[in-house]
């Protein structure tokens, strides 16, 4: 009797199964979508340093080495609260076209990771011109990412979803479960680029300083 009632059940769901990729199924398909502005709270700044010359009245010259440059470098993010575990070496040589100048300096990239810009802005004002090639932002991140990127997806699969209602009331349908979630998130899309819902989790902090990430999904509800 068991095996009787099992094998109706596997029947009653591949009918239901069947029935929704037919190809009359009675399914309204809509999309939905989400962005999120996300502060960062992971910062990476790189910092390039050359040696240099220094020039005395009387017209001698003295190298500034490429160790005392980076021993300021690194004072100086420590000062701003980054510690030396922040730190790391990303480029060391000097790659300059020796037809430009006989003179090899030796030249060093340094690579911090800072928890926001008010720390850069404070490195800047801190940091000894001399020496220093070049100040860059290379990467920009969040520590809690996987977390927004869930909340960013359930706000597209909500949109979606409020979609079909419409849809269901306005035809006088009753709206069913799903059968198809597919997320489109990284797949380039016809539709405009604006989402159905935005988050701003840090109003007040310019574009630019943002983490912008667009979610999208497709859904089939059924219907009847």
């Amino acid at each position: 009797m068991r095996k009787l009632i099992l094998s109706a059940a596997i029947m009653l769901i591949s009918a239901i199964a069947g029935h929704a990729e037919g190809a009359g199924s009675p399914v309204i398909e809509v999309t939905g979508s989400a962005t999120m502005n996300i502060i960062p709270n992971r910062i990476t700044i790189e910092i390039g340093m050359e040696e240099y010359y220094t020039h005395k009245a009387s017209g001698d010259s003295t190298l500034v080495r490429l160790s005392d440059i980076e021993n300021d470098v690194r004072r100086t993010l420590r000062e701003a609260g980054v510690p030396d575990s922040h730190i790391v070496v990303s480029d060391l040589g000097n790659y300059r076209n020796r037809d430009m100048s006989s003179t090899f300096l030796m030249a060093k990239r340094l690579s911090a990771t800072v928890d926001d810009f008010n720390r850069i802005e404070r490195i800047s004002d801190l940091l000894d011109r001399k020496g220093i090639v070049c100040f860059n932002i290379t990467k920009i991140d969040n520590s809690n990412m996987e977390q927004y990127n869930c909340q960013g997806l359930r706000a597209a699969l909500d949109a979606a979803r409020q979609k079909a209602e419409f849809i269901a009331e306005n035809e006088g349908v009753k709206l069913l479960m799903p059968y198809e979630i597919v997320e489109t998130t990284n797949e380039p899309s016809m539709y405009s680029t604006f989402s159905n819902v935005a988050y701003d989790t840090g109003s007040g902090i310019e574009s630019i300083r943002r983490i912008v990430r667009r979610y999208s999904v497709k859904v089939r509800y059924l219907f009847q």
